[in-house]
Formats: C-alpha cells, sequence, structure tokens
C-alpha cells in the first residue's frame, strides 16, 4: 500500500524493534516488532524510513580511521553527546562468535579496538545489513539516523542532559512536544503498551524523534556526510537528520 505521507522512526530495544509511524495531521501508530523484516514490510513505501542502527559498513585496513558518517555526527555534538556515536564495527565482525573474537579481528584488521555497546549492536546490525543486501529498495530508503544528531539539528544544539536522566527525558519529550504535540501522548502509549523489560523510556523517545525528524524533513533529509560513502558492497554510509526547526 503506497504511504507517500508516513513518516516512520525504528530503534532497537530489548525485545527487538519499536517503530513509531506519524501518519498525516496528528495521527500515529506505535509498534514492537521481534525482527527488523517485518518492520521493513510494513513501511517499505513510507516517506521516511528512518533507524538508528549503522547501516553500511567498512572492511578491514579501510577502516582505521573509522566511518566517516559517524566522525562528522560526533563533531555536531561535542563536547556532551559526541559519546553516543558508538563507531560502527567492521564487517568482518559480524561474522564473529562472541565479544573476544570481535575484539582480537578488529585489532588485527583494523588496528583499533572494539567497544562493549557497539558488540551489543551486532545482532541487529546483522539483521540490517542482511536486509539492504538482500533488498535493493531497503539499500536505498532505510536511512541511518542518530536520535541525537537529530536533537541537536532540529533544537539549537546538543541536548544539555543524558537520554536516561529524568531531566535528559522531559528535556526531548519537551523539545518534541513543541514540534509535534502528540508527543506526549505517544510516549505514554508506548509506555503503558511495552514493559520495561522490553522497551525502555529512551527507546519510545528515540524512535520517535526519527519520526518527527522525516515529517519536519518533508522528504528532503540533509546527511552527515552531505554526500555518502559507499562500502566495498556499495551499500552508502551516511547518517540523516532534519533542518532546524522554524
Amino acid at each position: 500500500m503506497n504511504q507517500p505521507s508516513l513518516d516512520v522512526g525504528i530503534d532497537g530495544c530489548r525485545a527487538g524493534w519499536i517503530a513509531v509511524a506519524l501518519q498525516p495531521g496528528e495521527q500515529w501508530d506505535i509498534r514492537l516488532y521481534e525482527h527488523l523484516d517485518p518492520v521493513w514490510e510494513a513501511y517499505r513505501d513510507a516517506r521516511t524510513v528512518l533507524i538508528d542502527m549503522p547501516i553500511g559498513l567498512l572492511s578491514g585496513s579501510c577502516a582505521e580511521d573509522g566511518r566517516r558518517c559517524d566522525r562528522e555526527a560526533r563533531l555536531r555534538l561535542k563536547p556532551h553527546r559526541a559519546s553516543s556515536v558508538f563507531p560502527a564495527p567492521i564487517r568482518e565482525v559480524l561474522e564473529a562468535a562472541d565479544y573476544e573474537e570481535a575484539a582480537a579481528w578488529s585489532r588485527k584488521l583494523c588496528s583499533r579496538g572494539l567497544s562493549k555497546q557497539s558488540w551489543n549492536l551486532v545482532p541487529k546490525i546483522r539483521q540490517a545489513d542482511a536486509l539492504v543486501r538482500r533488498d535493493a529498495q531497503a539499500a536505498v530508503r532505510l536511512t541511518e539516523s542518530h536520535p541525537e544528531l537529530v536533537f541537536a539539528a532540529l533544537f539549537g544544539g546538543p541536548m544539555a542532559h543524558g537520554k536516561k536522566t529524568q531531566h535528559g527525558f522531559e528535556e526531548r519529550l519537551r523539545h518534541l512536544s513543541g514540534v509535534y504535540p502528540p508527543a506526549e501522548a505517544v510516549v505514554s502509549c508506548g509506555l503503558e503498551r511495552f514493559p520495561r523489560k522490553s522497551v525502555a523510556r529512551d527507546d519510545i523517545v528515540d524512535a520517535l524523534a526519527l519520526a518527527v525528524a522525516g515529517r519536519v524533513a518533508q522528504g528532503k533529509l540533509q546527511t552527515v556526510p552531505e554526500e555518502a560513502q559507499f562500502d566495498s558492497l556499495g551499500i552508502p554510509m551516511r547518517i540523516a537528520f532534519a533542518d532546524q526547526a522554524k
């Protein structure tokens, strides 16, 4: 079904993936999925589909300095939110059986280690990578984004408080409500519908932020870098966001 005015934000969570879909006007939907494939099938025809997960990975010695999109995103989030952009692992790490093997491969192939945070993302990176490798439309239209970059771009700079704190939660929700009035209702619905052991509070806010970025951009997203790098498989590596809200 054609969904030309639907904007979707997707974030990984303990139970799988949380997806927020913003429809025309002030209609919205929030759903939890175990795997990324049905999320894509549900929203592949949306105007924007933004996901907080690395898409496009460097390989071996080409990755010593990391992805350019990650470096540029960190620069925009200095000094306090830069660390929220975890270095994407190299493609070879996706085949590792455990963290120790992954870290050893990373040190050997690209002369840098692998953080535990990055390793914890690997199962979901595998899902995203498999999807964009087999589906040409997904490779073009499933677009990597990052909530902290979205907040900084939309609201004049990086957030003052960490997203897991109460101050950080209130700060982000206040900003989102300013450009999307039902924001509090979306988050409240998610908190009521899904247990915290499955979906954290900040997962809901992050998915909503990506959907709001798509809505604000009206299909005209900005990216870092402006011209995407491509990995060895031809998959674009860029992180999308929307211009500052007027």
